[in-house]
């Protein structure tokens, strides 16, 4: 299982500012928003480092984790099989899924049987020397990564499109009020029905979503 520790996307002082949005649910609501992971959210790096390094040392993600569940890697659309010699830069896209039926699931895992079958899809090893910077990637989760994976990162926070929460939110807007769910923006109390006015089209926002309690029955 995912290591949750403080490196899990953090906001730095170096990061362009977004609008700070915290939105306060209970346990059972916070999987609707596991399909933002899908999308992609941004999350700073400091690059130059393997794809092992990346996701284990920087993001927290537990090594058995990526070694046994995350089945299938790509990044920047090319299929990754060797995560200790593939190196992530600047502006990369890294997506990780579990395991996919079929031949495709097959022909696609990371250093599968059928690997040779797909080289020109495939990331190619790195062989320059590794120069480390501060930058932001893109990560994006699927099927059960999502689902397993999504959770942690949604509730340490994450840089997501406006757009995209503010889709799930219309989405989910009556479910959310009626379980009383709670949000803030820049700080300050914003009630649900206000922040789905709110334009986030063109926005970046830093999404933290908080599991709060459910009263205690008197």
């Amino acid at each position: 299982m995912a290591n949750t520790d403080s490196s899990i996307s953090a906001e730095t002082a170096d990061q362009p500012p977004s609008l700070h949005l915290v939105l306060r649910v209970t346990d059972e609501l916070l999987p609707l928003f596991c399909h933002l992971a899908e999308q992609g959210f941004e999350v700073e790096i400091q690059t130059g480092g393997s794809v092992r390094e990346v996701l284990c040392r920087q993001l927290g993600i537990d090594e058995d984790y990526l070694d046994q569940r995350i089945q299938t890697i790509f990044l920047n659309a090319k299929a990754v099989d060797d995560v200790d010699s593939t190196r992530v830069d600047s502006g990369a896209t890294l997506a990780l899924s579990g395991a996919m039926p079929g031949l495709m699931g097959a022909t696609l895992r990371k250093g599968g049987f059928f690997a040779s079958l797909r080289r020109q899809i495939s990331c190619d090893k790195n062989d320059r020397p590794p120069g480390s910077a501060t930058a932001s990637i893109i990560v994006k989760l699927f099927n059960l990564v999502a689902a397993e994976l999504g959770p942690a990162f949604l509730q340490k926070g994450v840089h997501i499109k406006g757009q995209n929460f503010q889709e799930v939110l219309h989405r989910h807007l009556d479910k959310l009020a009626g379980a009383g769910a709670s949000c803030e923006l820049g700080q300050k109390a914003i009630t649900l029905k206000d922040l789905a006015e709110v334009d986030l089209v063109d926005k970046m926002i830093f999404l933290r979503v908080a599991v709060k309690s459910p009263p205690v029955p008197l």
